[in-house]
């Protein structure tokens, strides 16, 4: 716990929340571009295939991020108040929901994917791919939904290091077996494409697992018995599921764009959709340092004003939101030195390596536009309560301002990808003026936990796993 915003004992806080949820972020997008690589050296169309059926999955995972990220914002300032058993009522909301949307994307990936697939491209060979993969990855949806609500509950209590370690062993299980499954390795079958969703959903479900047996084998405050994870009434509900479901909204329409970008710039061919499956990927790992700072500031602010130290919320954010600022110029850098190398790694068409060696140029010289965006949505509104104010920037900067210039670039003046790409940025730079001003306000500032339902009994010990 962050007593003050002093520079010894926040520099220690910082870095022991930081480091852990930024190499969960790195691992996670580093294995990203293993498995795109891998499926690189089948060609594009299978590339593409692999990209759209992800962004499919794209589009359950932020509705499962805004629900949880909902979730989390009550979870830290209950836990810098004291309050478990409320905690833990509202781990027990957004697992209720979560499974829920998990159930109807399953159910839709394995009966409907043919039809989902038809929403992102005409190219017969890519739907075709695209269906062996959806089909069978659907399986690990409801166990994805599982791991995605006790992880942000965990970090929530200040303990990081957890969900890192789980997800780093999975993951690493993840990029063994798809490699043997996609190539026919250690004696099993090449599968390509639908062998990388074989490798894939075995993994998520064996991180659900190992993660509810390590949390319940030690037991963790954090999991609650199915009585106290679900003994919530409906003024609970009522009170809690408004905001989650606001931040839940946030994320599913924020993501509903992504998937409107994800449709258009396929629509330019084959070719110019694996250069931008590739790009976004790379890009991806790049932002891993300021997604480390975003979940960081959140755990920090939200305990703070959960506490009642709005003034000490405001300079811990100010202070973070610096360093994510100075280290994605440096992040990005690195990604421009290193995308000629990268390109040499996949077998693709020349078409589509220049497009993507072009559009990794961008992507390295606006990190640190694009890294200001998770800070001012989740490290700071959202974690300090201000969730209506950050969904209005988040949706409507995508859709008023992103969507309609990628559209414009894309249809109207026939731009070449690169440029497409490039259109996007409109959406960042939208909402960091707007973000910048409402930080600088501090009327994002709000303390969710006032006049909370029941507190724990005094005395109580309130520990996280570590």
């Amino acid at each position: 716990m962050l007593e003050q915003s002093q520079s010894p004992a926040f520099t220690k806080t910082f870095l022991r929340l930081f480091i852990p949820a930024a190499t969960q972020s790195l691992f996670f997008n580093l294995i990203g571009i293993f498995d795109v690589l891998m499926v690189g050296q089948l060609g594009d169309a299978s590339v593409a295939a692999v990209g759209l059926s992800g962004q499919f999955f794209f589009l359950l995972s932020l509705a499962l991020f805004g629900t949880t990220s909902g979730a989390a914002v009550f979870a830290a300032q209950y836990w810098g108040a004291r309050d478990l058993p409320n905690l833990r009522r509202v781990l027990g909301l957004s697992l209720a929901v979560c499974m829920s949307a998990a159930s109807i994307f399953a159910l839709v990936a394995l009966v409907l994917p043919g039809q989902v697939l038809r929403l992102y491209t005409r190219d017969a060979a890519v739907i075709e791919l695209g269906i062996s993969y959806l089909r069978v990855i659907g399986w690990s949806y409801l166990f994805t939904s599982v791991t995605v609500c006790f992880s942000a509950i965990i970090r929530s209590s200040g303990n990081t290091r957890l969900p890192m370690l789980v997800s780093v062993c999975m993951l690493s299980l993840n990029t063994a077996l798809n490699y043997c499954l996609i190539f026919g390795k250690l004696g099993l079958p090449a599968l390509g494409v639908q062998g990388a969703a074989i490798g894939t959903c075995i993994s998520r479900i064996l991180e659900c697992l190992l993660l509810l047996a390590i949390l319940y084998k030690l037991r963790s405050e954090i999991a609650g018995t199915p009585r106290q994870l679900f003994n919530f009434n409906l003024g609970f509900v009522s009170r809690h599921l408004r905001l989650i479901l606001i931040v839940f909204l946030n994320e599913f329409l924020w993501a509903l764009g992504v998937n409107v970008y994800n449709a258009m710039i396929a629509r330019l061919g084959t070719s110019a959709y694996a250069a931008y499956n590739i790009t976004t990927t790379v890009q991806g790992l790049g932002l891993f340092f300021s997604f480390g700072c975003a979940t960081t500031c959140s755990i920090l602010v939200g305990h703070r004003i959960g506490a009642g130290k709005p003034d000490e919320a405001y300079r811990i954010a100010s202070r973070i939101l610096l360093i994510s600022f100075l280290g994605s110029i440096v992040v990005g850098i690195g990604v421009i030195v290193s995308r000629f190398p990268l390109m040499e790694l996949y077998r693709i068409s020349p078409e589509a390596r220049q497009d993507a060696s072009a559009m990794l140029l961008i992507a390295g010289l606006s990190l640190w536009l694009r890294s200001l965006d998770p800070m001012f949505i989740i490290g700071i509104m959202r974690s300090g309560g201000d969730t209506r104010f950050s969904a209005i920037i988040d949706v409507g900067a995508i859709w008023f301002a992103g969507i309609p210039a990628v559209a414009l670039a894309a249809f109207v003046f026939h731009l070449p990808v690169q440029w497409v790409f490039c259109a996007v940025l409109t959406e960042h730079l939208v909402k960091n003026v707007v973000g910048a001003r409402r930080f600088l306000s501090k009327r994002w500032i709000r303390n969710l936990t006032a006049g909370g339902l029941a507190k724990e009994p005094a005395g109580s010990e309130v520990t996280a796993v570590t």
